[in-house]
C-alpha cells in the first residue's frame, strides 16, 4: 500500500482546467518534487492534498485512507510557504512552539521539542531573537522547524526558498537534504527550478498544462525524456529543424536544412516518414573539432561567441542555415581556435547521444 495515493484528481475553476486527471502513488519517506512552468497545475495540486483546494473529481489517501472530508487544520500534515509565515510579535522559539501549544501539548515537551528542532535547523542560539532579526534564509529555516514540530508524517513545502537568492538557495537545499535524511518525513516540494528538483528530489513529477508530463528519477527524465516538452524543461537542449525520410523500429533517417543525412536517429514519440521533427542534442554532448576534421554524425558551423563562465566555456555556434546551437566545454579542453570568434569548425557528437522528436 502506498504511503500517500493521489488518485485521478482534477480541479476546476469556472470554464479553466488547473488540474487534470493527475494519479501519484508515493512511498514513506520518499522526497517528490513537482515541477514545471507557472500555471502547470504543481502547486495546485498541493493545495488539494492540504485541504486548501477541494478536488473536482478525484480522491487523496494517506495510508490508504481518503482524507478529502477533513478540513486542512485536521490533516495533520506540515506546510512551508514561499513567504515564510512567522508570526512578527513572537520570538524564534515561540513561533516553533505555536504548534504544538494549540495541540494542548504539555510544557516540558514542547520545550523540549523546540530545543531538538532549533538544533535541528542549527539555530540554537536564535530562540529568543524576533523574527524581524533574522534573515531571508534564517527565517525559512525557523518556518521548517515550526512546520516539523508535531512530527507530522507529510511535508509539503511551496517553493519555499523562491525569495531567497542563489547562494542562500543552494545553503538551504543543502539543510532541506541534511533534515530529510535525519528525520525521513515524506516531503512533496514545488517548485519551477530544474536544478533544484535535481538537486533535492529522489523523484521528479513534471507538470504541463495540468497533467503529469513524465515522472521519474531526475537521470531518467534528463537522459530519457520522453517528449520534447521534457527533453526542453529539463536541462538545456539543441533542437534542430529536420525532415524525416524513413521512420523504423524506434529509429529514424533524417534531412537536415543544409542536405545532411543522418541515418538511424533515435525516436521519441511520433515520427512519420515525410514529416517534420526536432533533432535534440545536449550542449555538454556536443564536440568541436576543425573543419572536416572527424567523421561521424556533425555538421559544418561558424563560431558566433564564445563566453568564459569559470569551469566552462559557453558558445554559441551558427550552422550553415542560420539555426543558432548552445555547446558547453570544460574551460581546460578549450583552444585558441575554438574561442576565436568567425572560426570555421565541425561540430559533432556520438550518435547516441541524439534524439529526435515529431512535430
Amino acid at each position: 500500500m502506498s504511503f500517500l495515493e493521489i488518485a485521478n484528481i482534477s480541479k476546476t475553476f469556472g470554464n479553466v482546467t488547473a488540474v487534470s486527471d493527475v494519479s501519484l502513488e508515493i512511498a514513506r519517506g520518499e522526497f517528490v518534487t513537482f515541477l514545471g512552468p507557472s500555471g502547470s497545475g504543481k502547486s495546485t495540486t498541493l493545495y488539494m492534498i492540504a485541504g486548501f483546494f477541494e478536488p473536482t473529481r478525484g480522491d487523496v489517501r494517506l495510508e490508504g485512507r481518503s482524507i478529502l472530508s477533513e478540513p486542512s487544520n485536521k490533516r495533520n500534515i506540515g506546510m512551508v510557504f514561499q513567504r515564510y509565515t512567522l508570526f512578527p510579535h513572537l520570538s524564534v522559539a515561540e513561533n516553533v512552539a505555536f504548534p504544538l501549544r494549540v495541540r494542548r501539548r504539555p510544557a516540558a515537551e514542547i520545550a523540549g521539542k523546540v530545543e531538538e528542532m532549533l538544533a535541528l535547523v542549527r539555530l540554537e542560539s536564535f530562540a529568543g531573537r524576533m523574527p524581524a532579526q533574522l534573515s531571508g534564509g534564517q527565517q525559512q529555516r525557523v518556518a521548517l522547524a515550526r512546520a516539523l514540530a508535531y512530527n507530522p508524517p507529510l511535508l509539503l513545502m511551496d517553493e519555499p526558498l523562491s525569495a531567497l537568492d542563489k547562494k542562500l538557495r543552494e545553503e538551504i537545499q543543502d539543510e532541506i537534504r541534511r533534515i530529510h535524511r535525519q528525520t525521513g518525513v515524506t516531503i512533496l516540494y514545488v517548485t519551477h527550478d530544474q536544478e533544484e528538483a535535481l538537486s533535492l528530489s529522489d523523484r521528479i513529477a513534471l507538470f504541463n498544462h495540468g497533467k503529469i508530463e513524465q515522472l521519474g528519477k531526475g537521470r531518467e527524465l534528463y537522459e530519457a525524456p520522453r517528449t520534447r516538452f521534457v527533453a526542453d524543461f529539463i536541462g538545456h537542449s539543441n533542437f534542430l529543424d529536420c525532415t524525416i525520410a524513413r521512420s523504423h523500429g524506434g529509429f529514424a533517417d533524417i534531412t537536415l536544412p543544409d542536405g545532411s543525412a543522418l541515418e538511424r536517429v533515435a525516436v521519441h514519440g511520433d515520427a512519420r516518414a515525410g514529416g517534420r521533427g526536432g533533432l535534440m542534442i545536449r550542449p555538454d554532448r556536443l564536440r568541436l573539432s576543425p573543419l572536416r576534421g572527424e567523421n561521424g554524425p556533425g555538421i559544418d558551423v561558424v563560431l558566433s561567441d564564445a563566453t568564459f563562465i569559470g569551469e566552462t566555456y559557453h558558445f554559441v555556434l551558427t550552422t550553415g542555415w542560420g539555426a543558432s546551437v548552445n555547446m558547453r566545454m570544460p574551460a581546460s579542453l578549450a583552444r585558441a581556435d575554438d574561442v576565436t570568434i568567425g572560426t570555421n569548425l565541425r561540430l559533432h557528437w556520438e550518435a547516441s547521444d541524439a534524439s529526435l522528436f515529431g512535430q
